[in-house]
């Protein structure tokens, strides 16, 4: 008789009853790493099936994940991470942008706080779609309130959708890094496309009038971001005069 390691309670078989947490765990060597990596890399439960899934069947597959059946596909917000990561080694490597907005300020120094946010908004579009991602599930959600979700399931729908996003961005960079072609810019059309598309799909996709309020939350989500990042810049930017 033992007891357990995550729980402390009496485990009389090779799991506990009480958590379910196996009573000998596998000693973390070569092969455990191999394992993990991929269960994350797999294609019947892991990043590259997630990824499929969402451009096949978004609105369906982020259903069945909301409702329940979260098994196969890569949780939203790990999901996003690995997305984000992924847009910023690319833009590391091959030196592209988003370019929603680009400054260029001579005087380093003297660059004020609302400038400085945006050049972070502008060159770390990765991690900006975790931000974008709240204020659009706020319209996202003003706009669909009849729908039974809450804001939580909303921003989990937003998580994938940006994801997908920031890959979008990520393979547009890497040609335009490759060929010099300015293609990169064609992004936010694309992403706006695929935001609306699964919007649209997720809701109710015989009804057209969702994929008009999926584009439209989707443009007041990223305003709505921009405006508070202005906001925040020149309130800082107020209290260091």
């Amino acid at each position: 008789m033992e007891n357990c390691k995550n729980c402390n309670k009496t485990i009389s078989g090779k799991f506990c009853s009480d958590c379910g947490f196996p009573k000998e765990t596998k000693r973390i060597d070569k092969q455990y790493i191999i394992e993990e990596i991929s269960s994350i890399l797999n294609f019947d439960k892991g990043i590259f099936y997630t990824i499929k899934q969402l451009v096949v069947r978004p609105g369906d597959t982020i259903k069945k994940f909301i409702d329940g059946d979260r098994k196969r596909i890569v949780k939203p917000i790990i999901f996003l991470i690995i997305c984000s990561l992924i847009y910023t080694i690319g833009q590391q490597f091959l030196n592209y942008e988003a370019g929603y907005i680009k400054f260029n300020v001579e005087d380093r120094n003297h660059t004020p706080i609302t400038v400085q946010l945006f050049e972070w908004f502008s060159k770390n579009y990765g991690y900006a779609n975790i931000i974008m991602a709240v204020f659009i599930a706020m319209w996202v959600k003003i706009f669909f309130k009849k729908y039974n979700y809450n804001f939580y399931e909303i921003y989990i729908l937003l998580c994938y959708i940006m994801g997908i996003s920031g890959l979008i961005y990520t393979f547009l960079g890497i040609i335009e890094g490759i060929s010099n072609f300015s293609i990169l810019q064609l992004g936010i059309f694309f992403s706006l496309i695929y935001t609306t598309w699964v919007i649209g799909q997720f809701f109710d996709r015989k009804k057209k009038v969702n994929y008009v309020k999926g584009f439209i939350s989707y443009v007041f989500g990223v305003i709505t971001s921009l405006i508070i990042f202005f906001g925040i810049g020149i309130g800082i930017d107020v209290l260091l005069k």
